[in-house]
């Protein structure tokens, strides 16, 4: 016998329609902001491991140092826990000027050597520069074990300069050290090192013999500082080649060198391209100054692929941001450097210049004055003011404003590529999430975080913000739920995010060998084999398909493959072009699937899928653009052109794969409630059809019911959501029942399903015959789904355990039919406890019980059965 559906009446029907009718949205909501922040999508630099925050200490430390009392306060303020929590301090190895020159008029500036020099003969004097080493080893203690030091010099001592004068050349564009004295140069840093690691005990972890080089800043006499020039290539080969032979000697081998602190991003490409590969070899780490240039992810690209570690080492400036921001204009300029400098250079380390510019002093120091209390209302360098006369530290704005950022991310933790003015850092190991997000607006701003990436979330985030009425403020939690955060940042503010109990992605393992591949694709621009089709297979991000348009790539891999990921990166400076770029897969290299469209504008380096079909089975993958001119609002060339970087794959040969340890369980009959439009294209039958581009297009209050036919052991559940609507399941749940009338809730889909087959954790001891898909009523309380009610849109359901024996829940008799015999049966095991011929089929509820609960439902059962034929 079969159960048939209820039929409503034409009238129920037509009254039915209507109602479901108005309530559905007419048209798709507005489409929010949305920053997607996953734990695929990692730096490119150092594997994604943040290093930390850091200052020189020139040459606020010089001036601080004399006194034991604002020395402490500024280890306090700027490097313990409390304060900002820095952790890297670049030690200033000052060269010294001739003692009799008087033209630096700075009271801080004037950085005293550790030599004396008499006629040609030198000595040292370690009592030198006791402020800045005062300073320092304070530092160190108030950060603990994560405390980095790196030296670096701004000029040799004046008898090794061509001018005599530590300032610079007489001509700023040329070399000032004496071509005779690059040995004696490098055996000077190298013996003020030793003397630090071996007498001091300070462990020094880098050093670089040279500041912003490659410039014509530094001029004999000036008033201002030390400085040096450098030409690129052989006088910069040599300095580095000198310092390397004076470290090793002392047995110094474990410290890296460092190069080459230039002033403009795109000057520091060129010094490292214009050094030798013997020089190169001996570079440990790439350091850069971000005072100007533009070209941020092509020094990331040079540093991967000269496989080197790169820090963003100084920049500071006296600018604002926002309209009319007030104090806080500085802390947004301040703020948006940070997030520009760290997304694009994927450093793993930023370094402000010096975290005190400014003094108060009634005395100054050395015959000069100091400049005083800074101009808080608008821009100026620095963090903090340091006032003698009242032995204090003055925070302002962008003391604070820096501490949203270096507070919360912290060293060891991963760092994340975001967008739209936000950093993110993620800790594996302790589970935490942190985002950092600036609205240099004049008015709030709404953003939604797309966290479902994360295979578990907390359910709140700890909010932290800094505004012109605020500094570090707690306001209170953040709901996260269905995988997203919804984000209020206050108008020119930065607010940092905390997410405890988060969990990383699913591991991408079974990376598949590309190199007996073969590949193919259209023709590059100029038909340059540097730039063809091959440069996206070959494993290096900084080399990339130079392709035009209506192009394509393509690997044939030879044989079959069960894909589970896969990653690619656009072309570095030209992510733009690979928005609207689809990924087609096929199996015989004829008829092809769309398996992935570029929604957005990529950030520079890799991107890892992992929402992929479960039995996605291919041999042939291939990118390729649209034709015609580009539809998106990054893309402004005239026609799309195929530009990417990089592709790989993950996954095993064909019959490899782990499949469920358990049978997948037929349906005998599916049934559900109305969809959209009635129509049959999407029905609920549509969610059990093995295909995962179909789908069940159901409305509120909406569900679809598998029936096994049987009671069986259920273990886990499969779900895939409607593809590019996935944001729709978060909140539904299935429930399971083994009469079809009494439902228990198993599992609710807390965050955004990928779009591909997701399991449910192991059901212990679920038994039910019927397992239903369905939706909450009224409007969804997770803010990445912005419908005005939830919607039961689901593309596939897979049910998998054992089945069980025929059991017919309410055939108490046990005659094999569901009669008012069974009733009767009840009655009398309830009243006169008689045996049941079948106590399996009698506890009709599914509480665990046979009682008085279970004779409602079995007389409703009973009621139904007379309806069936």
């Amino acid at each position: 016998m079969k159960l048939f559906r209820r039929i409503l009446s034409a009238a129920a029907a037509m009254t039915v329609f209507a109602t479901t009718f108005a309530a559905v949205p007419m048209s798709e909501s507005a489409a929010a902001t949305v920053v997607t922040v996953s734990p695929y999508d990692v730096y490119d630099i150092n594997g994604g491991k943040f290093e930390g925050w850091g200052t020189s200490l020139c040459w606020w430390a010089n001036r601080v140092g004399y006194s034991d009392s604002l020395a402490q306060q500024c280890a306090d303020t700027f490097f313990s826990p409390d304060g900002l929590g820095l952790n890297i301090a670049r030690f200033n190895i000052g060269g010294g000027d001739d003692p009799s020159h008087t033209h630096i008029t700075r009271t801080d500036s004037n950085m005293p050597g550790y030599t004396k020099y008499n006629n040609g003969n030198v000595t040292y004097d370690w009592s030198a520069d006791h402020n800045q080493r005062n300073v320092l080893e304070r530092c160190i203690k108030a950060a603990g074990d994560d405390m980095i030091v790196e030296m670096f010099s701004n000029s040799p001592p004046y008898y090794m300069t061509n001018s005599g004068c530590s300032t610079g050349a007489k001509d700023s564009a040329k070399n000032n050290l004496r071509d005779d004295k690059y040995t004696d140069f490098a055996e000077y840093l190298a013996e003020v090192t030793a003397h630090y690691e071996n007498d001091w005990g300070i462990h020094v972890q880098s050093i670089t013999p040279m500041n912003e080089p490659y410039t014509n800043y530094w001029g004999a006499f000036s008033n201002k500082q030390e400085g040096c020039h450098f030409d690129q290539g052989g006088s910069m080969d040599k300095i580095y080649q000198e310092l390397a032979k004076s470290l090793q000697k002392r047995g110094l081998n474990n410290i890296i060198i460092s190069a080459c602190d230039e002033s403009i991003i795109d000057t520091q490409i060129t010094s490292w391209n214009k050094m030798s590969d013997t020089t190169k070899s001996l570079i440990g780490r790439i350091d850069t100054h971000t005072y100007g240039g533009s070209q941020r992810s092509q020094l990331k690209d040079t540093a991967i692929k000269a496989g080197r570690n790169l820090w963003m080492s100084e920049v500071d400036g006296g600018s604002t941001a926002g309209t009319n921001a007030g104090e806080m204009g500085a802390g947004l300029w301040l703020a948006d450097r940070i997030t520009t400098d760290l997304n694009g250079l994927n450093s793993s380390a930023w370094i402000l210049w010096q975290v005190i510019d400014n003094h108060i002093s009634k005395v100054g120091m050395n015959g000069n004055k100091d400049k005083g209390m800074v101009n808080t209302q608008g821009g100026y360098w620095g963090l903090a003011v340091a006032d003698h006369d009242n032995d204090r530290i003055i925070l302002t704005k962008k003391y604070y404003s820096m501490g949203q950022f270096s507070r919360y991310i912290r060293p060891g933790m991963t760092m994340l590529k975001s967008s739209n003015n936000c950093v993110a850092a993620f800790d594996e190991k302790g589970g935490r999430l942190v985002i950092v997000a600036t609205n240099d607006g004049s008015s709030d701003k709404q953003l939604t975080f797309d966290l479902s990436g994360f295979s578990a979330l907390g359910n709140t985030a700890q909010t932290i913000r800094t505004s012109n009425s605020e500094n570090w403020k707690d306001v209170g939690n953040a709901n996260v739920s269905g995988g997203a955060l919804q984000a209020n940042l206050a108008k020119q503010s930065v607010t940092t995010f905390i997410i405890d109990g988060v969990k990383g992605g699913i591991d991408l393992t079974d990376k598949i060998d590309l190199s007996a591949a073969t590949l193919s694709g259209s023709d590059s621009w100029h038909s340059d084999s540097s730039t063809n089709y091959a440069k996206v297979f070959d494993g290096n991000t900084a080399t990339y398909f130079d392709g035009v348009s209506n192009g394509w790539v393509q690997a044939d891999l030879g044989e079959l493959y069960d894909i589970t990921a896969f990653g690619y990166a656009p072309r570095s400076g030209y992510e733009y072009r690979m928005t609207d770029g689809r990924f087609k897969v096929s199996q015989d290299g004829q008829t092809w699937t769309n398996l992935y469209t570029v929604q957005g504008k990529p950030s520079s380096g890799m991107h890892y899928i992992t929402s992929i079909p479960e039995n996605t089975t291919i041999r042939y993958i291939r990118y390729e653009v649209p034709s015609g001119q580009p539809q998106n609002e990054y893309n402004k060339d005239s026609s799309y052109c195929a530009n990417i970087a990089e592709i790989e794959l993950f996954g095993v040969p064909h019959g490899q794969g782990t499949r469920p340890a358990y049978d997948k369980l037929t349906a005998k009959e599916v049934t559900g409630t109305r969809s959209w439009h009635d129509s049959t294209a999407t029905s609920a039958d549509k969610a059990y059809d093995g295909d995962l581009n179909t789908y069940f297009d159901g409305l509120q209050s909406g569900n679809v019911t598998l029936d096994l036919g049987t009671v069986c052991d259920i273990e886990t559940i499969a779900y895939c959501p409607r593809r590019d609507y996935e944001t729709r399941m978060i909140g539904g749940y299935f429930a399971v029942s083994t009469d079809g009338a009494n439902w228990t809730k198993v599992f609710t889909v807390e965050n955004k399903p990928s779009f591909r087959m997701n399991y449910t954790p192991n059901l212990e001891g679920v038994k039910a015959r019927y397992v239903r898909y369905e939706v909450p009523e009224g409007a969804p309380t997770n803010p990445l789904n912005k419908d005005a009610e939830y919607l039961c849109n689901i593309a596939e359901i897979a049910v998998y355990g054992f089945e069980g024996t025929a059991v017919t829940i309410g055939d108490v008799n046990n005659d094999g039919f569901v009669t008012a015999a069974d009733i009767v049966s009840l009655q009398r095991y309830l009243l006169k406890n008689e045996s049941l011929a079948s106590p399996e089929n009698s506890d009709i509820n599914g509480d665990g019980e046979i009682d008085v609960f279970d004779m409602i439902p079995l007389r409703k059962l009973v009621l139904s059965k007379i309806q069936t034929i």
